[in-house]
């Protein structure tokens, strides 16, 4: 029987980073986005280079009800550089986008669907030549956190810089911390030693 030589690749240095995680913030979950932050985040989650974009929500097509909710809870980083229109804010994202591919960074959001995915897709609606400009694959930082035995569905407290919730590059800067931390998780744990096997096991085996 052959014997694979391929070997395993360490999870985290050199696989997955740098990183470029992103929030976005739209009129409910189905209505259109009107703002985005994130940036390229290294093994350890600390930012190399942020961004912030947005328009007025008013600019915004979505639900009235949604519409409440947003003016009642989403907040703007004073860094966030105000923009015409939605179609703005998703040139200035793929601006960013393409300068993260250039450094080989990989993207990361923390839930995809639907906020994040219809965001992508719209970016690609607005021009054609972006079609092959995608992430392949888009990474989901819950999938990560789930394999790592975190909880994606917890509410996780945040540092001073990650405040406030709902403010898109305090979440982005909480989700890059997020997925820091588990991916280091799950390298610790490629790093333990095999469990020996049980004594019943090894007289089974001696009697053989």
């Amino acid at each position: 029987m052959k014997t694979s030589t391929t070997q395993r690749s360490p999870l985290g240095s050199g696989t997955c980073s740098p990183f470029f995680v992103f929030d976005v913030e739209s009129i409910g979950l189905h209505g259109q986005a009107f703002s985005v932050a994130g940036g390229i985040y290294d093994d350890d989650g600390v930012p190399l280079h942020e961004f912030a974009y947005h328009c007025h929500p008013d600019r915004a097509d979505g639900e009235f009800s949604d519409r409440e909710w947003v003016m009642a809870n989403v907040t703007q980083s004073t860094a966030s550089k105000n923009v015409t229109n939605p179609r703005g804010v998703r040139d200035a994202f793929w601006h960013e986008w393409m300068k993260a591919v250039e450094q080989k960074a990989r993207m990361f959001v923390e839930c995809g669907w639907p906020v994040e995915a219809s965001f992508l897709s719209a970016c690609i609606r607005d021009d054609a030549s972006r079609n092959w400009d995608g992430p392949y694959p888009m990474h989901e930082i819950a999938s990560i956190m789930l394999a790592a035995g975190m909880d994606p569905m917890a509410t996780y407290e945040r540092l001073p810089q990650e405040l406030p919730a709902h403010e898109p590059l305090a979440d982005a800067r909480q989700s890059a911390r997020l997925l820091a931390t588990a991916l280091q998780s799950l390298v610790n744990d490629l790093r333990q030693p095999p469990l020996p096997a049980d004594d019943s096991t090894n007289t089974k085996d001696a009697a053989r």
